[in-house]
Protein backbone atom coordinates (compact mmCIF):
# COMPACT_ATOMS: atom_id res chain seq x y z
CA UNK A 1 0.00 0.00 0.00
CA UNK A 2 1.54 3.56 -0.84
CA UNK A 3 2.24 5.79 1.48
CA UNK A 4 0.91 9.16 2.71
CA UNK A 5 4.48 10.65 1.43
CA UNK A 6 4.18 8.79 -2.01
CA UNK A 7 0.76 10.12 -2.60
CA UNK A 8 2.11 13.68 -1.99
CA UNK A 9 4.34 12.97 -4.44
CA UNK A 10 2.10 11.69 -6.89
CA UNK A 11 -0.48 14.37 -6.37
CA UNK A 12 2.11 16.85 -6.99
CA UNK A 13 3.63 14.87 -10.09
CA UNK A 14 0.08 14.52 -11.61
CA UNK A 15 -0.53 18.13 -10.80
CA UNK A 16 2.59 19.08 -13.22
CA UNK A 17 1.82 16.61 -15.87
CA UNK A 18 -1.41 18.42 -16.43
CA UNK A 19 -0.35 21.46 -16.44
CA UNK A 20 2.57 20.26 -19.52
CA UNK A 21 -0.67 18.70 -21.27
CA UNK A 22 -3.08 21.87 -20.79
CA UNK A 23 0.30 23.82 -22.45
CA UNK A 24 0.61 21.49 -25.35
CA UNK A 25 -2.76 21.66 -25.99
CA UNK A 26 -3.15 25.61 -26.07
CA UNK A 27 -0.01 25.53 -28.22
CA UNK A 28 -0.37 26.90 -31.96
CA UNK A 29 1.95 25.16 -34.84
CA UNK A 30 3.68 28.52 -35.09
CA UNK A 31 4.53 28.29 -30.86
CA UNK A 32 5.07 24.57 -31.33
CA UNK A 33 8.22 24.92 -33.61
CA UNK A 34 9.86 27.78 -31.29
CA UNK A 35 12.84 27.55 -30.13
CA UNK A 36 13.38 27.51 -26.25
CA UNK A 37 15.87 29.58 -25.09
CA UNK A 38 18.63 27.75 -22.62
CA UNK A 39 16.93 24.49 -23.97
CA UNK A 40 18.43 24.65 -27.36
CA UNK A 41 14.81 22.81 -28.73
CA UNK A 42 11.47 23.32 -29.86
CA UNK A 43 8.47 23.91 -27.51
CA UNK A 44 7.62 20.56 -29.22
CA UNK A 45 10.68 18.19 -28.84
CA UNK A 46 10.45 19.98 -24.78
CA UNK A 47 7.56 18.06 -24.11
CA UNK A 48 8.13 15.42 -26.04
CA UNK A 49 11.32 15.37 -23.79
CA UNK A 50 9.09 15.83 -20.88
CA UNK A 51 6.88 12.84 -22.09
CA UNK A 52 9.86 10.19 -22.47
CA UNK A 53 11.57 11.58 -18.90
CA UNK A 54 8.40 10.03 -17.08
CA UNK A 55 8.97 6.74 -18.74
CA UNK A 56 12.48 6.87 -17.51
CA UNK A 57 11.57 8.25 -14.12
CA UNK A 58 8.96 5.42 -13.89
CA UNK A 59 11.78 2.76 -14.45
CA UNK A 60 14.70 4.06 -12.55
CA UNK A 61 12.31 4.35 -9.45
CA UNK A 62 11.77 0.71 -9.35
CA UNK A 63 15.24 0.30 -9.65
CA UNK A 64 15.98 2.51 -6.55
CA UNK A 65 13.01 0.86 -4.60
CA UNK A 66 14.51 -2.46 -5.07
CA UNK A 67 17.96 -0.97 -4.43
CA UNK A 68 19.57 -1.74 -7.54
CA UNK A 69 20.23 1.94 -8.52
CA UNK A 70 20.01 3.11 -11.59
CA UNK A 71 23.07 2.40 -13.94
CA UNK A 72 22.98 5.40 -16.18
CA UNK A 73 25.20 8.14 -15.80
CA UNK A 74 25.46 11.79 -16.15
CA UNK A 75 26.71 11.32 -19.75
CA UNK A 76 24.51 8.44 -20.88
CA UNK A 77 21.78 11.16 -20.35
CA UNK A 78 23.09 13.62 -21.96
CA UNK A 79 23.68 11.01 -24.98
CA UNK A 80 20.08 9.90 -25.01
CA UNK A 81 18.62 13.45 -24.73
CA UNK A 82 20.38 15.03 -27.99
CA UNK A 83 19.36 11.51 -29.68
CA UNK A 84 15.79 12.42 -28.89
CA UNK A 85 15.90 15.60 -29.84
CA UNK A 86 16.86 14.94 -33.16
CA UNK A 87 14.42 12.12 -33.08
CA UNK A 88 11.35 14.46 -31.67
CA UNK A 89 11.64 17.01 -33.60
CA UNK A 90 9.61 15.24 -36.66
CA UNK A 91 6.56 14.41 -33.70
CA UNK A 92 3.99 16.59 -33.71
CA UNK A 93 1.28 17.71 -31.18
CA UNK A 94 -1.26 14.72 -31.07
CA UNK A 95 1.81 12.25 -30.28
CA UNK A 96 2.94 14.06 -28.06
CA UNK A 97 0.12 14.71 -26.17
CA UNK A 98 -0.95 11.38 -25.66
CA UNK A 99 2.64 10.11 -24.48
CA UNK A 100 2.56 12.71 -21.76
CA UNK A 101 -0.89 11.38 -20.93
CA UNK A 102 0.49 7.66 -21.17
CA UNK A 103 3.44 8.38 -19.50
CA UNK A 104 2.69 10.34 -16.72
CA UNK A 105 -0.04 7.55 -15.67
CA UNK A 106 2.96 5.52 -15.90
CA UNK A 107 5.28 7.83 -13.26
CA UNK A 108 1.72 9.02 -11.57
CA UNK A 109 1.11 5.03 -10.67
CA UNK A 110 4.84 4.24 -9.77
CA UNK A 111 4.88 7.12 -7.47
CA UNK A 112 1.65 6.09 -5.91
CA UNK A 113 3.18 2.52 -5.45
CA UNK A 114 5.64 3.07 -3.59
CA UNK A 115 5.91 2.26 -0.02
CA UNK A 116 7.84 4.31 2.67
CA UNK A 117 10.20 2.02 3.01
CA UNK A 118 10.85 2.15 -0.69
CA UNK A 119 11.01 6.01 -0.06
CA UNK A 120 13.64 5.67 2.48
CA UNK A 121 16.03 2.96 0.52
CA UNK A 122 19.11 4.50 -1.04
CA UNK A 123 20.93 2.89 -4.05
CA UNK A 124 23.65 4.11 -5.86
CA UNK A 125 22.15 6.86 -8.55
CA UNK A 126 24.24 6.90 -11.44
CA UNK A 127 23.62 10.46 -13.03
CA UNK A 128 25.37 11.98 -9.18
CA UNK A 129 28.46 9.86 -9.98
CA UNK A 130 27.10 6.88 -8.42
CA UNK A 131 26.62 7.68 -5.21
CA UNK A 132 24.14 6.69 -2.68
CA UNK A 133 20.49 8.04 -3.09
CA UNK A 134 17.40 7.50 -1.02
CA UNK A 135 14.55 6.71 -3.59
CA UNK A 136 12.76 10.16 -2.34
CA UNK A 137 14.87 11.80 -3.56
CA UNK A 138 14.58 10.66 -6.64
CA UNK A 139 10.91 10.84 -6.28
CA UNK A 140 10.72 14.33 -5.80
CA UNK A 141 12.76 15.23 -9.09
CA UNK A 142 9.22 13.76 -11.22
CA UNK A 143 7.27 16.74 -10.69
CA UNK A 144 10.49 19.07 -10.64
CA UNK A 145 11.40 18.12 -13.85
CA UNK A 146 8.32 18.87 -15.37
CA UNK A 147 7.72 21.81 -14.41
CA UNK A 148 11.15 23.18 -14.97
CA UNK A 149 11.12 22.04 -18.06
CA UNK A 150 7.66 23.67 -18.70
CA UNK A 151 8.70 26.86 -17.36
CA UNK A 152 11.09 27.35 -20.30
CA UNK A 153 8.19 26.66 -22.70
CA UNK A 154 5.95 28.91 -21.32
CA UNK A 155 8.99 31.69 -21.17
CA UNK A 156 9.38 31.52 -24.85
CA UNK A 157 6.05 31.95 -25.48
CA UNK A 158 5.52 34.94 -23.12
CA UNK A 159 8.44 36.18 -25.19
CA UNK A 160 6.62 35.77 -28.68
CA UNK A 161 6.40 39.45 -30.96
Amino acid sequence: MASERANVLADDFAAANADALAFARGCTDGQWAMSVPGEGWSIGVVLHHIAEGHAHGAHWLEGMARGEGVAETAEDIDRVNAEHAVRAEAVGPAETMALLEVNGNLLEEALRGLSDEDLDRTAPFGPAGGRQLPTGDLAAVAARHTREHLAHARDAVAREP
